[in-house]
């Protein structure tokens, strides 16, 4: 494995690289959806939109194993064995490619059942293309997951970013020329299978160029490793279930004791808040295989100081975006969407403020799934379930609306004060207090007053106009980052910061003054 400086470098550059790939992600969907939409009308917009939602639970047969697949190679990478690395690559390979064999007949078997639910002959032949092709794409996808999960272990998120924005350009690039040249729906999906096996031919090759030691033989796999990435995954896919009764229920709660009309208001803050969610999380979530390698190198001296430094730096920019986006919804809603839903404001400043604590503490999440831990997580996270739809359901019958997001925010809070520290520190081997207080609670009060003092002064500025919103975020920024480096973070996460950026050590730490940068500091 790479020392602290180029480990810390190479996760940097994937954080940056994962935000890009977000960035271009959204840009382009923001731009091209209209056209899409005029170009294919709203009938056949809304059949390609249930198509994808269709295609988008064929995800649920990976059943974990893309997570088992780059814990298990990670850990073989740390351990510096080659041989065993190979075996989980091949073993992964194999069970892949199983999957992919059962996605492509649940997609025959979809298109024959066809005439069950559509009565149109000529939607039914249109809906059998598509699925066929779409189903094409996913059961070709799935064997070359495991490349992806390579590209993980490795810590490549730079290059797997590449690939992503590739393929969007290409994607949306080939859908725009198809409707203006009079295209259809079948075209499109056509387009989207070509780029697919383009990306997938793309990861395989960078593997290859990249990690040569790594070979992978058809129909070569090993008994003992399907056992141990199984009871790997099968824990990762209750957890995704639980995620799914977690964050996708809310609307049908809605539905059910409120109105249907009332999903609208809900979905818009859901939404704003679903986007900071993913900024942090492309930003601080490349733990995994550096836990699992440590783990693999017997480092827990390295964990625990990774986990520390890397919650800190997360526990700061979760508080910077989550607090700026609860200041500036009320205006940016106003002008994105309109008057009508002020509604939506408060429902984001609910949810934000358990969104904030529940992302600082994504780096001790990913050390559960890197350390094989995450069996607790299973059982929380079906907890987490029962408990915020109970409590959703309770809290709507007095504050209706924002009930649902005041369940979902009371469980996200008692979870990650409560709970998750204690399984955490227990596997890092650290004291809860020292983890809550030096990682959590102290790096948030510190980021909260300086922001709150900001927000005082600038309230008069903001105007729902995004020329506007957006000055005051950039100054916001500007004058924030130089007040998080010296005064916010710490040493070891200002040593961090430097490794990262490739400026060594400073004048005072080359001299002994400022500590040790040895392979114990971890990161």
């Amino acid at each position: 494995m790479a020392g602290p400086a180029s480990t810390a470098g190479t996760l940097v550059r994937g954080s940056i690289f994962r935000n890009l790939d977000l960035l271009v992600l959204l840009s382009v969907t923001f731009v091209i959806t209209p056209f899409v939409v005029r170009s294919l009308g709203d009938r056949m917009y809304g059949f390609w939109t249930l198509l994808g939602t269709l295609m988008g639970y064929y995800g649920l047969l990976d059943f974990g194993l893309s997570s088992a697949a780059a814990r298990y190679i990670s850990h073989s990478l740390g351990k510096g064995d080659t041989e065993e690395l190979n075996a989980v690559a091949n073993t992964s390979f194999f069970l892949f490619s199983v999957i992919g064999a059962a996605a492509m007949l649940a997609a025959v078997a979809s298109a024959a059942a066809a005439p069950l639910f559509l009565g149109d002959p000529a939607e039914i032949a249109l809906f059998r293309r598509l699925i066929l092709i779409m189903g094409a794409a996913t059961a070709i996808g799935f064997p070359f997951r495991v490349f992806q999960g390579v590209l993980i272990s490795y810590i490549r998120y730079d290059s797997l970013a590449v690939l992503n924005i590739a393929r969007t350009l290409l994607t949306n690039a080939g859908i725009y020329w198809c409707l203006s040249t009079g295209g259809g729906i079948t075209s499109v999906a056509i387009i989207t299978l070509v780029v697919s096996v383009l990306h997938n031919a793309g990861m395989f090759a960078v593997c290859r160029l990249q990690m040569p030691s790594v070979r992978i033989v058809f129909f070569r796999w090993r008994g003992e490793t399907v056992r141990s990435m199984f009871d790997y995954s099968w824990k990762t896919f209750v957890c995704q279930l639980g995620d799914i009764l977690r964050f996708q229920f809310d609307s049908l709660l809605i539905a059910a004791f409120l109105s249907v009309s009332m999903i609208t208001p809900y979905f818009i803050g859901a939404r704003l808040v679903s986007g900071f969610g993913q900024l942090v999380t492309s930003s601080v979530g490349v733990m995994l295989p550096v836990f699992s390698q440590y783990e693999g190198r017997g480092d827990y001296d390295s964990i625990r100081t990774a986990l520390l430094k890397v919650t800190t730096l997360s526990t700061v920019l979760s508080a910077f975006v989550g607090m700026s986006v609860m200041f500036y919804s009320r205006a940016f809603i106003l002008r994105w969407m309109g008057p009508g839903f002020e509604s939506s404001h408060i429902i984001v400043n609910i949810l934000c403020v358990g969104a904030i604590m529940g992302l600082a503490e994504y780096p001790g999440v990913q050390l559960l799934y890197g350390l094989s831990r995450h069996n607790y997580l299973a059982v929380m996270n079906t907890c987490q379930a029962v408990l915020n739809v109970f409590l959703s359901v309770v809290f709507l019958k007095y504050f209706s609306l924002y009930g649902v997001a005041l369940g979902s925010t009371v469980e996200t809070l008692l979870y990650t004060l409560l709970i998750l520290p204690i399984y955490v520190c227990r596997f890092a081997q650290l004291p809860v207090r020292r983890y809550l207080w030096d990682a959590l609670l102290a790096p948030l009060l510190k980021t909260a007053i300086p922001l709150g003092a900001y927000f005082y002064f600038a309230r008069g500025f903001v105007r729902p106009d995004y020329s506007t919103l957006l000055a005051c975020v950039a100054l916001q920024a500007l004058l924030f980052a130089p007040l998080a480096y010296f005064f916010i973070v710490g040493e070891d996460e200002r040593r961090f910061i430097r490794r990262a950026v490739g400026l060594g050590p400073t004048r005072r730490e080359r001299f002994g003054f400022g500590g040790e940068l040895d392979d114990s500091a971890g990161l």
